[in-house]
């Protein structure tokens, strides 16, 4: 079936990019991450920091899998993605070592070394890296809203910041553990860090993005300012726990008692917003049928995440990976038109910006559904 109207509406001319900004951004990010890695190396020798770097690299496959697979019905931009995990991993490193090294020597000159070393590390250092993680966040709130539609999206971005900060500062702290006691230390630091704790930087930095995440959907302007606030004060506050419960040597029961259920409540977040979501997709979808835009067969497709994975495989199978590739753009498309008419009732965009959007996404509809052989039709979805 032709979509109606598409023919008197103009394609938009695509937007101007600063074409140089993601090559100047991404070397700057390069240049810090060097600048933090070569003073571990400097300081722990070739064989502690080969060591500590292939130790810190072993859970980030996983996590990142698992912070991605959280957003599976629209998939964020890949450079974002990396964006994200870079600056944490170099930029957000590089600043947190610099003003906690700072910090240190200025309390060890002004008061006794243990106190100065307790202080930073419960009190300076989660602020000062909260602080460093969330900027980025505030960045993409700011220059990429459309980009962030909600409490996954911030979970995604806010895990996969703190997930690039920890590894870089695994790093650190195994070089240090090899230096200081060899085989024994490194392996005594990696059961904390690697194995009880990977989850933790995420999970702080996460809940910034919770925060972030809802302030970009949210209607009240009172909300918008106090929410990304609140979810910092919260990052700073679990980090703060964590490095103080270290300290005195009360980990197990704190990551028990507070990380764990912490991390379970993200995840509830989660899977309460995908479901939101999902409301909204029955809402708002069946309008684009009666107009012959989608049909109404592909409804149950577009609402499952099941279901998709299983049309990809199938137009995959009939028609060759282009055919995926169409039926995974059509899939977001729709996705997004439903984020639009939510933004849209949140009085986030006027008439004029949701009507330019949403042509915009039709043609990605009408383009996908003419790339793929047929729409999936009701076996697909018994």
């Amino acid at each position: 079936m032709t979509a109606p109207g598409l023919g008197a509406w103009p394609v938009a001319p695509p937007a101007r990019r600063r074409r140089w900004l993601a090559p100047v951004t991404f070397t700057g990010l390069a240049v810090a991450g060097l600048l933090v890695l070569g003073v571990i190396a400097l300081t722990s020798g070739p064989k502690p920091f080969a060591v500590a770097v292939g130790l810190a690299l072993i859970p980030v496959p996983l996590i990142a899998l698992g912070l991605l697979t959280l957003d599976r019905y629209e998939p964020e931009p890949v450079k974002l993605l990396m964006f994200t995990f870079l600056w944490g991993a170099t930029a957000a490193t590089l600043i947190a070592l610099i003003v906690n090294t700072a910090t240190l020597i200025a309390l060890r000159v002004a008061i006794n070394e243990d106190t100065a070393d307790f202080l930073t590390a419960a009190v300076g250092a989660p602020i000062v890296e909260e602080l460093a993680k969330g900027m980025v966040l505030l960045v993409l709130l700011r220059m990429r809203r459309r980009d962030l539609d909600g409490p996954v999206d911030g979970i995604v971005y806010g895990g996969l910041v703190g997930l690039g900060f920890a590894m870089t500062e695994n790093v650190l702290y195994y070089a240090g553990a090899a230096v200081e006691n060899g085989v024994e230390g490194v392996v005594g630091t990696f059961i904390v860090r690697g194995v009880l704790s990977p989850l933790l930087h995420p999970l702080f930095t996460a809940m910034t993005g919770i925060g972030l995440g809802y302030a970009a959907i949210s209607r009240s302007s009172s909300a918008r300012r106090v929410l990304p606030l609140s979810g910092l004060a919260l990052a700073m506050g679990l980090h703060a726990t964590w490095n103080a419960a270290a300290s005195w040597g009360y980990l197990i029961g704190v990551y028990f008692l507070i990380m764990l259920p912490a991390i379970i409540g993200v995840v509830l977040v989660a899977v309460v917003d995908r479901r939101r979501l999902r409301r909204l997709m029955r809402q708002v979808l069946p309008t684009y049928v009666h107009s012959g835009w989608l049909i109404m067969a592909d409804l149950p497709m577009l609402e499952s995440l099941k279901w998709r994975r299983r049309a990809r495989a199938y137009v995959k199978n009939a028609a060759g990976p282009g055919a995926a590739k169409a039926m995974r753009d059509y899939q977001v498309a729709a996705t997004e038109l439903v984020q639009l008419h939510d933004r849209t009732e949140r009085r986030q965009f006027d008439p004029p910006t949701f009507t330019a959007r949403q042509r915009s996404l039709l043609q990605r509809v009408q383009v996908a559904r003419h790339t793929f052989s047929a729409p999936i039709r009701p076996p697909m979805c018994r």
